[in-house]
C-alpha cells in the first residue's frame, strides 16, 4: 500500500572503478555546477509550489516533475559521490538509474501541514545533517577500499545507504515533494508500535 513516501532501492553492485573513485572529487565539478543552478531556480518556485498547495490541497503536475527530478538527481549525485553508486550521473535520466529514487504521484497534502512546513521540517532536517556526517565518515573507508579492492563493503553500502534515504525524506518533506514526515524506518517496512502513529 503505498504510503506516500519517497522511496529508495539501491540495486548498485558492490564492485567499483578504481580510477573513477580515485578522481571521484574532480569529476563531481560539472555536476556541482548544475546542481546549483539547479537550485537557484527552484528557490523561488518553492513559492509558488507553496501557494499552489495552499490553494488546490495538491502540486501542479509540472512543479512535481521538475521537483521530483531535482530529489531524484540530487541523492543520486550524493549516492556517487559517497561512494554508494558506480553509476556516473545523469540529470536527463534520472528515473533510469540502478540507485532509484521513488517519488510518490501527487499526493493531496493538508493545507495545515502546508503552512506550517518551514517549521515542521526543521527537525528532519537537523538529524539529517547528523546522518550526513556519519555518511561522510562512512565513504572515508570506502574510498580506500574502492581504490585498494576496486569494491566496496557490504556493511558500508548499508550503512551509507540508510543515512541518504533517510536525508532524501527529509528533503523531500521540505520541498513540498511529499506530505510523510520523514521516519527512520525505510518505506515499506512492517510498521511497529513505535513508527505506526503519523507524525504530521
Amino acid at each position: 500500500m503505498d504510503d506516500g513516501r519517497l522511496r529508495v532501492r539501491d540495486e548498485e553492485p558492490l564492485r567499483r572503478r578504481r580510477l573513477a573513485v580515485l578522481l571521484r572529487a574532480v569529476l563531481y565539478v560539472p555536476h556541482a555546477i548544475v546542481l546549483t543552478v539547479w537550485s537557484l531556480i527552484l528557490a523561488p518556485t518553492l513559492a509558488i509550489v507553496w501557494l499552489a498547495l495552499l490553494i488546490e490541497g495538491r502540486m501542479p503536475m509540472w512543479l512535481h516533475r521538475f521537483v521530483a527530478a531535482y530529489v531524484r538527481y540530487t541523492g543520486q549525485v550524493t549516492a556517487w559521490f559517497f561512494l554508494l553508486s558506480a553509476r556516473y550521473p545523469d540529470p536527463m535520466h534520472t528515473e533510469d538509474h540502478p540507485f532509484a529514487i521513488d517519488v510518490p504521484e501527487r499526493p493531496r497534502q493538508p493545507r495545515v501541514v502546508t503552512l506550517l512546513r518551514p517549521v515542521l521540517a526543521i527537525p528532519p532536517l537537523l538529524l539529517a545533517t547528523a546522518l550526513r556526517v556519519v555518511l561522510t565518515l562512512a565513504a572515508i573507508p570506502a574510498w580506500f577500499a574502492g581504490v585498494a579492492l576496486g569494491r566496496t563493503t557490504g556493511g558500508l553500502q548499508e550503512l551509507g545507504t540508510f543515512c541518504l534515504r533517510y536525508e532524501l525524506e527529509a528533503v523531500a518533506y521540505t520541498l513540498l515533494l511529499t506530505p510523510s514526515y520523514p521516519r527512520l524506518v525505510p518505506a515499506g517496512s512492517p510498521p511497529s508500535p513505535a513508527t505506526d502513529l503519523p507524525l504530521a
